[in-house]
């Protein structure tokens, strides 16, 4: 991996571990006090949103490393196997 997709990947760790920490500060402030204790709702709404916020980051790490694979030389293979059945 080279240093530029390290660094790419470190920032979206970063964000991910930032994205949770802030979920879990949430979490705590809004279930340690009874007389201000969250609903179920606002914890799955904030529990939804976590999710799609680590998803988003999850899909476009797939997609950058899915268009970073070098596919030539497996086409040529099944291109070779193909011609040979044929």
């Amino acid at each position: 991996m080279n240093e530029k997709r390290k660094e790419t990947v470190n920032v979206e760790i970063a964000e991910i571990e930032r994205l949770i920490g802030e979920f879990k500060e949430k979490f705590i402030a809004g279930t340690s006090d009874v007389e201000s204790f969250m609903k179920i709702s606002e914890i799955e709404m904030m529990w939804g949103e976590l999710q799609d916020k680590t998803n988003n980051i999850y899909s476009d790490m797939m997609r950058k490393l899915m268009s970073e694979v070098d596919e030539s030389d497996l086409i040529r293979k099944k291109n070779g196997f193909s011609n040979s059945t044929e």
